[in-house]
């Protein structure tokens, strides 16, 4: 039936996209465009911003007047275990990093 859901149509919906966002050819970007739009962005190395995006926020992007490229896709499913760290190895790698950092702050 029209109007239905098939299962690819469904796994279609919950794609996301990594893309690199640039100011259009005439302008400078404006960080709050995508900040209001609250989406989690990282410096992209040649001076855009990296997103993972669906397509809905990809098109408010464009019409915003950013220049959006398709990186790859990245399906949606669980995060892999392995990936996710424990508090004492995130403590561990900040350590590793920043060793003899000292903290401050008010108590």
């Amino acid at each position: 039936m029209a109007g239905e859901n098939t299962p690819q149509d469904a796994s279609h919906a919950k794609a996301r996209y990594e893309v690199i966002v640039r100011a259009g050819a005439a302008e400078r970007m404006d960080m709050r465009q995508v900040a209001d739009m609250d989406l989690d962005r990282v410096p992209d190395p040649e001076g855009g911003v990296r997103l993972l995006v669906d397509m809905d926020e990809a098109a408010r992007l464009v019409e915003s007047g950013l220049e959006v490229t398709l990186v790859q896709a990245a399906p949606a499913g669980p995060l892999d275990p392995s990936l996710i760290m424990d508090d004492d190895a995130a403590q561990a790698w900040l350590d590793e990093r920043l060793g003899g950092t000292e903290q401050g702050g008010q108590n």
